[in-house]
């Protein structure tokens, strides 16, 4: 027994979570629309179970396959591969039921868009535009239905993305790093997130831009734009201004997709950051295995790693920054800090310099003294030389970019942590106050990265003769 469409259509409504289902399922093949009949039939049968007569018939007859076919919500029905295809609208109308499995464009259907757009372009330009005729009032309809389905399109593309954008920064921003569970879903949303960003937004973003560069044709709103134009000369200004409309309709969503991908951004810098990461910790483990294999020969003469194996590099890059914290004895609370601050230095620094002289001379008077220790010193030594020798200008914006520039040229085995040595050498001469910049700059060097606050100065007086 046949049951009429809408009938059929308000029980499937009804019973959605049948459909959501199918949907999930295909979402997750990504294998176009073809749906197994076993399945079909599992999801339907699971909910007529639960019926009693005679419910249980009528939703028995409403979703047979062969009613559904009869009633046209079916596209194709082959049971000779048992499999089911509904029509397009069907799905796309439970889709709207639930933001999360809207679909977004990819690259590809929004390039089929771009093109719609450029053909009815083109088709335009070729033919009269008379009002009456027969292939003038058919390309007109087809235009018009293209602008519809485009904005459809996009509008379905924007909202899913933004229900996307929310469940996934909600899973990204949880606290409770210790729980491993939680820890494994911020990575597989991090993913998601990245994958969205990379095959979602960044097409829409170049499908809405009207000044994108292509190779061949044109972007769609410029071809909407163009339409437009030829229909307000061609001596149809309400044409013209419809299709205006639709233009703007479209390009309103520049403004959506543009906070969607600000938002995201943040969190695919962040996978970017934490795959980083995993991946030195990796390397790093890898080598500390590889170095403790070594010991194990069997002799039990080597208890532990030697410590200048090549796994603890890392592990001395900040070796000596302590040396640059102030002495916990001064008093800042009068007034004139400056004035004390200046008289602490100059007290002060005549001793550290003695200090690291007389290190120098035990240095050559102990030939017991590991060859690392005595590199070390040195080295500390040609970068107060340099410092010291350093011309300095009368005024700079970022002096940690200065300092390094000049020990990159001067100094042959320079890293990037001497740039604070230098950097503290270089202080000690300086007369006035030091302006910060409240902002963020980077310099990368040798695998590593400074970030710091600029320093600025301005009329700098040389205090290095005192």
């Amino acid at each position: 027994m046949s049951v009429s469409t809408d009938i059929t259509l308000i029980r499937m409504i009804e019973y959605k979570q049948i459909f959501f289902g199918l949907i999930d399922h295909l979402d997750k093949q990504e294998q176009g629309g073809e749906i197994p009949l076993a399945l079909y039939y599992k999801l339907v049968t699971d909910v007529i179970n639960n019926q009693v007569e005679p419910k249980s018939r009528q939703l028995k007859e409403t979703f047979d396959p062969d009613n559904l076919f009869k009633t046209g919500l079916l596209l194709e029905l082959d049971k000779s591969r048992n499999i089911l295809v509904f029509q397009g609208f069907v799905l796309d109308m439970f889709r709207h039921f639930d933001k999360s499995r809207l679909r977004e464009l990819s690259s590809e259907q929004l390039e089929s868009l771009r093109q719609d757009l450029n053909d009815s372009y083109e088709r335009l330009n070729s033919i009269s535009l008379s009002p009456g005729d027969e292939i003038y009032e058919e390309v007109v309809a087809l235009l018009f239905e293209r602008l519809r389905h485009t904005h459809g399109r996009i509008k379905q593309n924007i909202t899913s993305l933004q229900g996307q954008t929310e469940r996934l920064s909600a899973i990204a921003e949880a606290k409770n790093i210790q729980d491993l569970t939680q820890t494994r879903l911020i990575r597989e949303a991090l993913i998601q997130i990245n994958r969205i960003y990379q095959r979602h937004v960044l097409p829409t973003l170049q499908f809405l831009n009207e000044r994108e560069d292509l190779k061949r044709g044109k972007p769609a709103l410029t071809a909407v734009g163009e339409i437009a134009q030829l229909f307000e000369q061609s001596g149809f200004p309400e044409i013209s201004q419809r299709i205006q409309f639709a233009q703007g309709s479209i390009r309103s969503y520049s403004k959506n997709i543009e906070i969607i991908r600000k938002t995201l951004e943040r969190y695919v810098r962040q996978g970017k950051r934490q795959r980083h990461q995993y991946d030195c910790i990796e390397h790093l483990f890898n080598q500390l295995k590889a170095e403790s294999q070594l010991t194990q020969d069997g002799k039990l003469n080597n208890k532990y790693v030697n410590k200048d194996s090549k796994a603890f590099h890392f592990a001395y890059q900040f070796t000596g920054l302590k040396t640059h914290r102030f002495a916990p004895r001064l008093d800042w609370r009068d007034n004139h800090q400056s004035v004390l601050f200046t008289e602490y230095l100059r007290v002060t620094l005549p001793k550290l310099r003695e200090k690291l002289q007389n290190q120098l001379v035990h240095l050559d008077n102990q030939n017991n003294l590991n060859q690392n220790e005595q590199q070390h010193i040195r080295h500390k030594m040609n970068i107060q030389k340099l410092m010291a020798e350093y011309v300095l200008p009368k005024q700079s914006d970022d002096l940690h970019l200065l300092v390094h520039n000049y020990l990159y040229l001067t100094l042959s085995d320079y890293k990037l942590v001497d740039l604070l040595d230098g950097l503290g050498w270089l202080r000690s001469r300086i007369g006035l106050p030091i302006k910060v910049q409240f902002l963020l700059k980077e310099i990368i060097y040798g695998g590593l990265k400074l970030v710091y606050h600029p320093l600025q100065l301005n009329d700098i007086q040389d205090t290095s003769d005192d």
